[in-house]
């Protein structure tokens, strides 16, 4: 008879647990080394890791993720060219996209949902690769294809994420809270040069974006955003937050100094009352709240030269602006068909100042090749008539189908969508006018904004209520 075995029975191992296990022993020793070497570089793999998982699980987070990345493409210390964290994160969110439209049946794709506006999108694309055959820099017009190519990729991808109202307020929200941050980030800095960008003796608040113009032109929808959030969140607490950002954003776009900024503020004052619908009186409340800290603010704390910036467009100051209009309406007139190619413009002005023009400011032609400073300026400039039109097509479809869909939304009496909806058009109609002072044709908020807008039709046609 065999005596009982005393020994206890080891333990069974799972070969693919120790594995994981010891990867994760490996990527955290690996995240260490590398948080020694740099910092900096460990948090932005961290950060693109996340950014990665997200847009894989959730298309349209990784869409409220990314919007949040824009804003700070060039902060400082960060690459302004080649390989940035926002250009990685966009090509992660494109092939997220392509996955996503892979995958699923009912994801809205514009090229086949809109064909009227699809073609707009294909024709205004080729056109502007089609320019580095007439081209005198076929290089820049090939370089600024891919930016503007980017772009669209953008718009396309905000038109598929948008399924659902709640992930229109998730990119709503993505896009107030990077606003946001830009601006306390140049507030933040005080003094720093790196964002407070000297003209003429008076400093200009350039935040997280870079460029004082480019910085107003995005804070404006951002205080209508807020706005327009504010009688459709339940949350105290978001509703506080919410007034404080309309206070940060309204102080933040008067510290930009920026003529094209105030311009846009009056145009939405302008479409407020005709737009707004059941929250007029509220919306109108907010934006005015706005002008009173402008006019407080030039009133006792601006100095002469920035009141003088704001109050005329005076000979020989700030960017050139006058000058660059002129020179862009000679290169307009001698190719108003074709133009004279993409990314075209900086590299031959030179050229067509030395003409019979009078330019005050001929050096900020001649020597620092600046852009237009006009978005339709520069595309009628680069792309002429041809090019112009599908652009403008697609702009106004876009507005189009967002009417519609506010339409729609307050037939079915879903109030909160359609205010939100309200909001945007009216912000987006904003962002544009101010975008008459600034080159913006390749910002990711323009077609970012262009796609939300597109993307109301689909809410619209779901049917879905505002709580889904």
């Amino acid at each position: 008879m065999s005596r009982p075995s005393l020994a206890l029975p080891l333990p069974e191992t799972d070969p693919s647990g120790a594995l994981v296990g010891l990867g994760a022993v490996v990527l955290a020793l690996a995240v260490g080394a590398a948080a020694s070497v740099s910092p900096v570089l460990t948090i932005a793999a961290a950060v693109g890791a996340g950014f990665a998982f997200v847009s894989f699980r959730s298309l349209p987070a990784g869409l409220a993720f990314f919007v949040l990345l824009t804003f700070f493409e060039r902060l400082p210390g960060s690459a302004a060219s080649g390989l940035t964290l926002v250009k990685l994160a966009g090509f992660v969110l494109a092939v997220a996209w392509l996955v996503d439209l892979a995958n699923r049946r009912a994801v809205p794709f514009f090229l086949r949902d809109r064909p009227v506006l699809a073609y707009a999108v294909i024709f205004f694309l080729g056109w502007s690769l089609a320019s580095m055959l007439w081209a005198p820099f076929p290089g820049a017009a090939r370089a600024d294809f891919l930016r503007l190519f980017q772009g669209l990729i953008l718009f396309l991808i905000a038109f598929s994420a948008i399924r659902k109202p709640r992930h229109l307020l998730w990119v709503i929200w993505a896009y107030v809270g990077g606003a946001a941050m830009s601006a306390i980030v140049g507030l933040a800095s005080g003094t720093s040069s790196e964002q407070f960008t000297p003209y003429n003796d008076f400093s200009r608040l350039s935040g997280g974006i870079g460029d004082p113009n480019e910085l107003a032109a995005i804070l404006v929808p951002a205080v209508v955003f807020a706005a327009f959030l504010l009688p459709i969140s339940r949350s105290p607490v978001a509703r506080w937050l919410l007034l404080v950002l309309i206070v940060l954003f309204s102080f933040a776009l008067f510290l930009t100094q920026s003529r094209g900024g105030i311009v846009a503020l009056i145009v939405v004052l302008v479409f407020m009352p005709i737009l707004a619908g059941p929250v007029r009186v509220r919306a109108l409340a907010v934006v005015f709240a706005t002008v009173a800290i402008g006019i407080g603010y030039y009133s006792f704390v601006a100095s002469p030269e920035a009141i003088k910036h704001v109050s005329a467009f005076s000979v020989g100051s700030g960017t050139g602006r006058e000058d660059l209009w002129a020179v862009a309406t000679e290169i307009f007139k001698a190719h108003p068909v074709a133009g004279i190619g993409l990314g075209n413009f900086p590299l031959v002005e030179p050229d067509y100042a030395t003409r019979n023009i009078n330019l005050p400011r001929a050096d900020l032609v001649v020597e620092q090749r600046k852009v237009v400073h006009n978005t339709y300026l520069h595309i009628l400039t680069e792309l002429g008539i041809v090019g112009m039109i599908p652009f403008a097509v697609l702009m106004t479809g876009c507005l189009a189908l967002a009417w519609s869909g506010v339409r729609t939304f307050a037939l079915r009496a879903e109030r909160r969508l359609e205010i939100l909806a309200r909001g945007i058009v009216i912000g987006t109609i904003g962002m544009l006018a101010a975008f008459f002072f600034i080159s913006a044709q390749y910002e990711k908020q323009l077609w970012l904004l262009l796609g939300v807008c597109a993307a109301l039709s689909t809410l619209a046609r779901a049917g879905e209520s505002a709580e889904t």
